[in-house]
């Protein structure tokens, strides 16, 4: 049963990786395309549990190799906008950490998603308030969030600032995800996002570079 429910999982993927890279997947929630305001002070919140061997809860990389660096792929996309903007970074990480392989944490998210459980955080960000911009990145596990995300809203009130997602995935896009963080804060704006196949994070860069300065929020734009 498990193999086949992988394998449907993984030819799902397959028929969702036309989709093109960055694509607004049908987000039905208003977004901005520039960020409002000027003289920000930024903050980077990312999930990222890339495993030993390689793979995540979605049969598909989590790790990627940079100049000879190694990074998960959330981590690589949250370390190139760090760079470009001079934001501050904090990864988002659970009190009890998560299975090294992929048997065990690909069981822990599922039984996580269905049963709607909010694992405990070890994140703590005590000057959360200084921050007006918050981007927040994650990648995409059984088609959503990470449970662990949904901890991180609950936990942070985002009312007044602006949220900036960014996700890597295996071939679903956003899915669903820009209108569940804007169900969850409704009081914050929601601008234009980046979303990319994991299979393509290595070479992002020049991608993320473009779209921050879309979003105007390249560091000398600020």
């Amino acid at each position: 049963m498990r193999i086949y429910t992988y394998f449907a999982l993984f030819y799902v993927s397959l028929i969702l990786a036309s989709c093109s890279d960055n694509e607004d997947n049908n987000i039905s929630s208003p977004t901005e395309e520039v960020v409002p305001g000027t003289n920000h002070h930024i903050l980077i919140a990312y999930f990222s549990e890339p495993l030993p061997d390689g793979v995540d809860a979605n049969t598909s990389a989590s790790r990627v190799i940079v100049n000879g660096d190694l990074y998960g792929s959330v981590e690589y996309m949250a370390t190139v906008i760090g760079e470009a903007t001079g934001a501050d970074m904090v990864r988002i990480q659970t009190a009890t950490p998560y299975p090294g392989n992929f048997d065990d944490l690909a069981s822990q998210a599922d039984n996580e998603r269905q049963n709607n459980i909010h694992p405990a955080l070890a994140t703590d960000i005590e000057n959360f308030d200084d921050y007006d911009v918050i981007f927040v990145g994650y990648p995409i596990w059984w088609y959503q969030m990470p449970m662990a995300m949904y901890s991180f809203f609950d936990e942070y009130d985002f009312a007044g600032k602006t949220i900036i997602p960014f996700s890597s995935h295996g071939g679903s896009g956003w899915s669903g995800t820009v209108d569940d963080i804007a169900g969850m804060e409704p009081n914050a704006t929601m601008v234009n996002g980046y979303s990319i196949s994991r299979s393509s994070v290595a070479g992002s860069e020049e991608g993320i570079l473009q779209w921050l300065e879309r979003i105007g929020m390249l560091e000398q734009q600020n």
